[in-house]
């Protein structure tokens, strides 16, 4: 057991050593047109590395079970996958924009300006969440076709409301669609509506996601003082049957813990202006 635990431990730190190596060797950046989502993608694989093996070494330090040590680097990793708070009411803020530029563009359409005048009329007066992409989109508008415009003002929207929205300037432009005004209203309403029922459902689930994170604080903390304080107590959990029957409670709370989770988790609806990797749409 011993040998084990000390295997571990040195595989732990080994690790550790080449993570904070590997921080310091300049790696090349690729310049494209999702820099901002790939630097975020970056940053959260960081943070679920560094809760990972944080929460390992910290387990492994106070209890020397290396069954416990992985399931705090599981859950290290699961809570620092976790969407936040401040995501969420990012998300919502620009749910709220997308739909106050729709009724912008509404209320410009139907002048002789053209659906190039339109757009670069509402770029100053754009919300702020989705500004600096509608004055990209403004900017680039004149030496640059409208199509190729548009279809990236879609990417960095980031949206399925913002697909619609330029689903329909499109359309516009292409076809001169008459009832483009009814189509922009109707886009704005859903947006709302979409914006209200994310709150109404953030609402919902405070309760629940309280009660998920108050039991898991009481469970880790109960367990921590435990192998501080009344190390005796925990002893028949240092040999390999105990490790075994450590490793069966631990995934019975993590299924739990898992299906909590899953029942107060929504699916959002899918984009469907994306970019092959080839860069066909």
């Amino acid at each position: 057991m011993v040998t084990a635990l000390a295997a571990l431990c040195g595989a732990l730190v080994v690790g550790g050593l080449w993570l904070a190596a590997s921080s310091w060797r300049p790696v090349p950046v690729t310049r494209t047109e999702h820099q901002p989502h790939a630097r975020a993608s970056t940053l959260l694989d960081r943070d679920r590395v560094i809760a990972a093996v944080g929460a390992g070494l910290l387990v492994l330090v106070l209890t020397r079970w290396p069954v416990a040590a992985i399931g705090a680097a599981v859950a290290g990793w699961s809570i620092a996958a976790m969407p936040r708070r401040a995501d969420r009411e990012r998300h919502e803020a620009r749910t709220e924009a997308i739909a106050l530029w729709t009724e912008m563009l509404r209320d410009s359409m139907g002048t002789a300006r053209g659906v190039e005048g339109v757009l670069v009329a509402t770029a100053a007066a754009a919300p702020v969440a989705i500004r600096p992409e509608i004055q990209r989109m403004a900017q680039r508008l004149s030496s640059e076709p409208l199509g190729d415009v548009l279809d990236d003002l879609a990417t960095d929207l980031d949206h399925p409301l913002g697909d619609l929205v330029v689903t329909a300037l499109r359309l516009t432009s292409t076809t001169g669609g008459r009832r483009v005004r009814e189509v922009l209203a109707d886009l704005a309403a859903a947006a709302y509506a979409e914006a209200e029922s994310h709150r109404r459902i953030a609402v919902a689930r405070q309760r629940p996601r309280a009660a998920l994170k108050y039991t898991a604080l009481i469970i880790g903390g109960f367990v921590g003082l435990l192998a501080v304080f009344s190390r005796r107590y925990l002893e028949p959990y240092d040999s390999a049957v105990g490790q075994v029957v450590l490793a069966a409670v631990g995934f019975y709370w993590a299924a739990g813990l898992w299906w909590m989770h899953r029942m107060g988790r929504s699916n959002p609806v899918p984009r469907f202006l994306t970019s092959a990797p080839g860069g066909a749409a």
